[in-house]
């Protein structure tokens, strides 16, 4: 099972058990900060164990700092948009079984 299909389905059994519309922009907005502090606790990470390599090349920690962040936020906004998604189509599942 991958972990966008979990998250997937994580948002999907949040918009259903969450009576009424969710804020959409408010989970993709939450997503971008998990996404930014992640990001540079990756950064961080890359930072202190290349520290070593840093003597051979200087930037190395530094565009290796740059990238993990990037890719922090570029994972948790993907997964805040499946996410969002899974709202989406669990409030329509709500709203089909309430009629």
């Amino acid at each position: 099972m991958s972990l966008t299909f979990i998250v997937f389905l994580l948002g999907l059994v949040y918009g259903f058990a969450n009576p009424g519309r969710e804020d959409r922009l408010r989970l993709i907005r939450n997503s971008l900060i998990v996404g930014v502090i992640f990001g540079a606790l990756i950064a961080l990470a890359f930072f202190v164990f290349t520290i070593p390599a840093a003597f051979a090349m200087p930037v190395l920690p530094l565009l290796g700092g740059v990238a993990g962040i990037l890719a922090g936020i570029f994972a948790a906004l993907y997964f805040g948009v499946v996410f969002a998604v899974g709202t989406i189509i669990g409030d329509m599942l709500e709203s089909l079984i309430k009629r």
